[in-house]
């Protein structure tokens, strides 16, 4: 009987003191165990990352082989096109900066759309367009890829630990985001509308099957009649990709009338806050443009320069909705905004004035007038909608 009770109490203090060994090593090496699972999760993303590098690549390599080119030569140049990069004008001479970036900008349009061109040939203007659009969904995606995959090279080659954790603490959203520029490769293949083409949407409702004109680079208009006012409709040229130069477009028309303008709309796209729901539709003053610099610029400058009021009307969507297929809350949207522009253009100005309503952002899907689309305006939105 005692043998045994002697025998539990040796086994109770063998017990304490495999404890305090476990509980002495877990604080000499906790740190590390976690930085290890740290590197493990980044190093599973970067598989997923290089995962949708690899599918957009293969996505865009399938096109551009059906268009002129070889899928090895198709390869070569998108190799090439990954790594390219734009550097940004000086900033520490502020003066001539806007026309600075807007040359530098429209250098990197033409350099993306002539590389295109050569390896698709065959396609038609609208079809490279949407072929550009992915190249640069795909540098996007290479580029979230390689910086990744540099910060955790970074961290174990200097065992600085912050590096690993502040890449780890981002990255659900960096796999968010990656995600989002992945799916958006579909909707340009495809050519079907995004977010981010609710304006040109809303303008296409407004023109219907008015005559259309190319008033800008890859800008159409047409004029229509709103009780008694009229009222120039301007939108990036469609179905294809395009974002066109909304700002020079609005510049020429205002000094080709020598000011002689009553108003300016626009509708566009905004980044909504965490809580409020996609789709919501907001009011205010200012030009609603998404752009580098030189288009709003140019809308602010001429507007100023003649005393013109501009007023806004946003749709609101996260930021990753904007760039992939159009959610039917956000396409629901394009009736509620054509009356609230309609409502704006007679309650603000006069019969007989002159106004410009410019629907901004990418009219990809978004034909020029409504005979061209594929289906009618008011099914974009859904699956398997697009122009013609």
């Amino acid at each position: 009987m005692v043998s045994l009770m002697q025998l539990g109490g040796q086994q109770d203090w063998l017990s304490w003191i495999l404890f305090f060994v476990f509980i002495t090593i877990l604080q000499l090496y906790a740190q590390k165990f976690q930085i290890w699972k740290w590197m493990n999760d980044i190093s599973n993303a970067l598989s997923r990352l290089k995962s949708y590098v690899n599918d957009a690549s293969n996505m865009f390599i399938e096109e551009a082989s059906k268009l002129g080119v070889s899928r090895e030569e198709a390869d070569k140049g998108l190799s090439k096109l990954r790594s390219f990069f734009v550097i940004e004008p000086v900033s520490l001479d502020p003066t001539g900066l806007i026309k600075r970036l807007e040359h530098i900008i429209d250098g990197y349009q033409d350099f993306l759309q002539r590389e295109v061109s050569r390896m698709a040939p065959k396609a038609d203007e609208n079809k490279k367009a949407n072929l550009r659009d992915q190249v640069e969904g795909i540098i996007v995606l290479d580029q979230i890829y390689r910086v990744v995959r540099h910060y955790l090279i970074l961290g174990k080659r200097t065992q600085n630990w912050i590096y690993i954790a502040q890449i780890q603490m981002m990255l659900p959203e960096i796999l968010r985001i990656a995600k989002a520029y992945w799916r958006a490769g579909e909707a340009f293949r495809r050519g079907l509308p995004i977010g981010d083409s609710i304006g040109p949407l809303v303008a296409l409702n407004l023109i219907g099957n008015a005559e259309v004109k190319e008033i800008a680079p890859d800008v159409v208009g047409a004029e229509i009649d709103i009780e008694g006012r009229r009222v120039l409709v301007v939108k990036a040229k469609g179905p294809g990709g395009n974002v066109g130069k909304p700002g020079e477009a609005i510049e020429r028309v205002i000094e080709s009338r020598n000011g002689n303008i009553a108003r300016i709309i626009m509708i566009d796209a905004a980044a909504k806050l965490e809580g409020e729901p996609t789709g919501e539709i907001a009011e205010g003053v200012g030009a609603a443009i998404g752009d580098p610099g030189p288009e709003k610029w140019k809308i602010e400058q001429v507007a100023t320069k003649y005393g013109i009021p501009i007023d806004s009307i946003v749709i609101k969507m996260d930021q990753l909705e904007a760039i992939t297929v159009m959610r039917p809350e956000i396409a629901k949207t394009t009736e509620e905004v054509v009356k609230r522009v309609k409502e704006a253009v007679v309650t603000r100005t006069r019969p007989g004035d002159y106004v410009i309503v410019a629907g901004i952002g990418n009219s990809i899907g978004i034909a020029n007038r409504e005979e061209e689309m594929r289906i009618s305006p008011s099914e974009v939105g859904q699956e398997g909608g697009v122009a013609a």
